[in-house]
Protein backbone atom coordinates (compact mmCIF):
# COMPACT_ATOMS: atom_id res chain seq x y z
CA UNK A 1 0.00 0.00 0.00
CA UNK A 2 1.10 3.19 -1.24
CA UNK A 3 1.65 5.54 1.79
CA UNK A 4 0.91 9.76 1.19
CA UNK A 5 3.67 12.49 2.22
CA UNK A 6 3.03 14.76 5.46
CA UNK A 7 3.28 17.31 2.22
CA UNK A 8 0.57 15.03 0.29
CA UNK A 9 -1.63 15.15 2.91
CA UNK A 10 -1.68 18.65 3.94
CA UNK A 11 -2.71 19.62 -0.08
CA UNK A 12 -5.48 17.66 0.54
CA UNK A 13 -6.37 18.97 3.62
CA UNK A 14 -6.16 22.20 2.62
CA UNK A 15 -7.98 21.60 -0.89
CA UNK A 16 -5.29 22.16 -2.91
CA UNK A 17 -4.66 18.45 -4.33
CA UNK A 18 -6.47 18.06 -7.47
CA UNK A 19 -9.76 16.18 -7.98
CA UNK A 20 -8.55 12.89 -8.57
CA UNK A 21 -5.77 13.15 -6.06
CA UNK A 22 -8.62 13.75 -3.34
CA UNK A 23 -11.05 11.15 -4.57
CA UNK A 24 -7.67 8.64 -4.27
CA UNK A 25 -6.43 10.00 -1.05
CA UNK A 26 -10.35 9.77 0.16
CA UNK A 27 -10.25 6.26 -0.39
CA UNK A 28 -7.08 5.25 1.00
CA UNK A 29 -7.91 6.82 4.10
CA UNK A 30 -10.68 5.27 4.73
CA UNK A 31 -8.55 2.01 4.82
CA UNK A 32 -5.12 3.21 6.04
CA UNK A 33 -5.14 4.10 10.28
CA UNK A 34 -1.73 5.56 9.61
CA UNK A 35 -1.92 8.37 7.04
CA UNK A 36 -5.36 8.89 8.88
CA UNK A 37 -3.12 9.68 12.07
CA UNK A 38 -0.86 12.04 9.84
CA UNK A 39 -3.64 13.91 9.36
CA UNK A 40 -4.98 14.14 12.22
CA UNK A 41 -1.64 15.33 13.82
CA UNK A 42 -1.47 18.04 10.91
CA UNK A 43 -4.95 19.13 11.85
CA UNK A 44 -3.45 19.26 16.15
CA UNK A 45 -0.42 20.79 15.06
CA UNK A 46 -2.34 23.91 12.89
CA UNK A 47 -4.13 24.36 16.11
CA UNK A 48 -1.23 24.38 18.57
CA UNK A 49 -0.01 27.08 16.05
CA UNK A 50 -3.33 28.84 16.15
CA UNK A 51 -3.09 28.52 19.97
CA UNK A 52 0.24 29.92 20.05
CA UNK A 53 -0.43 33.33 18.13
CA UNK A 54 -3.56 34.30 20.23
CA UNK A 55 -0.94 33.65 23.19
CA UNK A 56 1.31 35.67 21.78
CA UNK A 57 -1.39 38.43 20.86
CA UNK A 58 -2.56 37.97 24.47
CA UNK A 59 1.22 38.56 25.70
CA UNK A 60 1.29 41.57 23.40
CA UNK A 61 -1.89 43.48 24.01
CA UNK A 62 -1.08 42.86 27.65
CA UNK A 63 2.14 44.08 28.02
CA UNK A 64 1.15 47.53 25.99
CA UNK A 65 -0.46 48.40 29.01
CA UNK A 66 -3.65 50.48 29.94
CA UNK A 67 -1.98 53.57 27.97
CA UNK A 68 -2.05 51.44 24.55
CA UNK A 69 -5.37 49.77 25.18
CA UNK A 70 -7.79 49.47 22.84
CA UNK A 71 -10.58 51.25 23.67
CA UNK A 72 -14.35 50.54 22.75
CA UNK A 73 -16.99 52.75 21.59
CA UNK A 74 -20.87 52.25 21.86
Amino acid sequence: MKHYTKEELDSYRRGTMSILGKINCSIHLRDCPQCSEILTELDEDDKLIQDIRSSIQIFQDLSAGPANAKTETY
